[in-house]
């Protein structure tokens, strides 16, 4: 299906005819002609098929451990968003209408990117439960004195002992961290919606649709933008941070 594409594009179709066009110019036969811009054109579809980029992978959604905070805090934000939605539906058609509307997809797209945050901070806290960081100290402190009075032919195998102890410590680090900026991330981001939808509610109560407040609007859509680049400024952080 992608090489019949390809076979169809415009561009390929004129490079095609264009080599039959010179073959024919060079007195060649004219099916020896048409035979050359069919392989020409069969060529550069086989070419544009293996050489295309496959469409960007979408980012797996984690379960969420039910009770756990994050779920509390994207419960909030999926109540949000339920309730914005409810608010563009109300409005009567107009100027005001038409902008809350306009903003629907990006509540839409920061609650998916919230969803995904609440998954990972999920993944985080399980992988987080499976060390355990009283035990790790107690072997640092262990090995620590074990190697002040080693004998040498075992102090390497000592120190590479607590390497692997203070690796473990480590990963605790930056798996708390991580956690933490996404909690903090998800109680931002599902307040934020939170104010977003009280705000929408007081503007379409105090205006009319002959007397837009563009300002009030325009700070509005600021405000979404900013939750918005908050959540997938945190995704991409964590992202990094946790490999």
């Amino acid at each position: 299906m992608k090489f019949a594409r390809e076979f169809a594009e415009p561009w390929g179709l004129f490079l095609g005819a264009a080599s039959a066009g010179v073959a024919w110019a060079v007195q060649l036969p004219v099916v020896a002609a048409l035979g050359v811009g069919v392989v020409v054109l069969a060529a550069r579809a086989g070419v544009a098929v293996a050489t295309r980029e496959p469409p960007p992978r979408e980012a797996r959604v984690l379960d969420v451990t039910p009770g756990s905070t994050e779920a509390t805090w994207l419960q909030r934000a999926e109540h949000a968003a339920e309730g914005f939605g409810s608010l563009s539906d109300s409005l009567d058609s107009g100027p005001l209408a038409t902008r809350v509307a306009d903003m629907e997809p990006v509540v839409q797209e920061t609650l998916s990117t919230l969803q995904r945050l609440a998954g990972r901070a999920s993944a985080t806290g399980k992988a987080l439960s499976r060390v355990d960081l009283e035990a790790v100290a107690r072997e640092k402190r262990r090995l620590k004195g074990e190697l002040k009075s080693a004998h040498e032919d075992v102090r390497a195998d000592l120190e590479s002992a607590l390497n692997a102890v203070q690796a473990q410590a480590d990963v605790h680090a930056r798996l708390s961290g991580a956690r933490d900026k996404l909690l903090a991330q998800l109680q931002s981001g599902a307040l934020g919606l939170d104010s977003l939808v009280a705000r929408v509610a007081e503007l379409t109560a105090a205006t009319t649709d002959f007397a837009v407040d563009t300002g009030a609007v325009r700070e509005l859509s600021d405000q979404l933008e900013g939750i918005r680049q908050g959540v997938l400024e945190t995704e991409q952080a964590t992202r990094r941070s946790l490999g």
